[in-house]
């Protein structure tokens, strides 16, 4: 066989398929279509499919993250109030310990202002008894000088000569008693 029968008879087997597959090419056109249609729809969805599971691993890890944060949120929220309740109590104890020193402060100062008072009051009178002390020792230095001595003396009567031109001083004796409430009664003899 030689080479141009070969090509006859490839020529021929090729030009009887060509029409018959073309045929059959233009036959199954649309379902070919609706076959290419469906693998792109096939590998769309597995895209899709892809695509969601990795949305859907996201969601899960970032749903753990969430939940992992809530949990140290609401532990983290109830150490805070323990803390605060802590504080709060904390407070109100120093609060009171103002108070009560506050208190302590004011009744100390109310009772040193008293004895403060009482020991004006007692220098005064001290003050008071100092003044009729010495206003008693100026009568009784004033009251001696009407006393007799014994040598010069008949009887508890005094004596003339010495008294003589003497004026006993009610007005005096009068204005110290006055001024300090003191009332002792000085007798002048008649026979002066």
């Amino acid at each position: 066989m030689d080479i141009t029968e070969i090509t006859t008879m490839l020529g021929t087997i090729v030009g009887i398929i060509t029409p018959l597959g073309g045929f059959g090419a233009w036959q199954y056109r649309k379902q070919n279509k609706r076959l290419k249609e469906a693998e792109t729809k096939l590998a769309e969805v597995n895209v899709d499919n892809a695509k969601m599971q990795g949305k859907s691993e996201e969601w899960r890890i970032w749903k753990e993250q969430n939940e992992a944060l809530s949990e140290l949120n609401q532990k983290l929220t109830d150490r805070n109030e323990k803390l605060v309740k802590m504080n709060a109590d904390k407070e109100d104890r120093h609060q009171q310990d103002i108070k009560d020193w506050e208190e302590r402060f004011t009744n100390q100062t109310t009772y040193l202002r008293g004895v403060q008072r009482d020991l004006i009051a007692a220098n005064e009178r001290e003050k008071e008894h100092i003044r009729r002390e010495a206003v008693l020792e100026r009568r009784i230095a004033y009251l001696f000088t009407w006393i007799c001595k014994k040598a010069d003396c008949d009887h508890g009567e005094p004596p003339r000569e010495r008294l003589k031109g003497h004026v006993f001083k009610d007005k005096e004796a009068e204005e110290i008693e006055s001024e300090n409430n003191v009332t002792i009664n000085l007798v002048a003899s008649d026979k002066v």
